[in-house]
């Protein structure tokens, strides 16, 4: 008990502890799948803008994002977002899943954009940032999944969703290296 007052005093507990809590990412949050059973986004829809953009997933997710409007430079433009999913995708619950996704990982990916690149297995033909965005909005449906597709029952689903809660940077770099 001495100790952990000392360490609070220093400021150093509160770290020590979620440090601790983060350790092991629980294998189950690779799978949203699995978890969170929607369907993928049908970014067919854009073939006549990206059709020639190539099949690297960061070539691709970038001409989309820019014809779109959904990424200005670097940035996202989170006003951009909902208009280029209510095209790639035709259910209401998914499309405001992925909206609120996107919207938390915008300064997220923003700021770790360079770690990012370390983590990730994705080809660098083309800039990065959209299928990061991506990336980090697909992670989130562990958190942020339409509860009717939920997987509640699952003990798997459960820990990776609390995981998710409780280390979310530690979660969403175990799922960059992962893809």
């Amino acid at each position: 008990m001495r100790l952990e007052w000392m360490l609070t005093l220093l400021g150093i507990f509160p770290v020590f502890v979620t440090a601790a809590k983060c350790r092991a990412a629980p294998k189950s949050l690779q799978n949203v799948q699995v978890c969170c059973p929607l369907p993928l986004p049908n970014w067919g829809a854009y073939n006549i803008e990206c059709g020639n953009s190539g099949i690297q997933p960061s070539c691709r997710l970038g001409c989309i994002f820019n014809v779109t409007s959904a990424l200005q430079g670097k940035v996202l433009n989170t006003k951009q977002v909902r208009p280029m999913l209510e095209r790639a995708f035709s259910n209401q619950d998914i499309i405001d899943a992925y909206d609120a996704n996107f919207a938390s990982c915008a300064a997220l990916v923003h700021s770790k954009y360079q770690e990012m690149t370390q983590l990730s297995r994705q080809s660098d033909a083309c800039d990065r940032h959209a299928l990061f965005y991506s990336l980090c909005a697909h992670s989130k449906l562990m958190r942020r999944c339409p509860a009717h597709v939920w997987q509640a029952n699952n003990k798997n689903c459960r820990e990776a969703r609390s995981y998710m809660k409780n280390c979310a940077w530690p979660a969403l770099k175990m799922f960059m290296k992962s893809t």
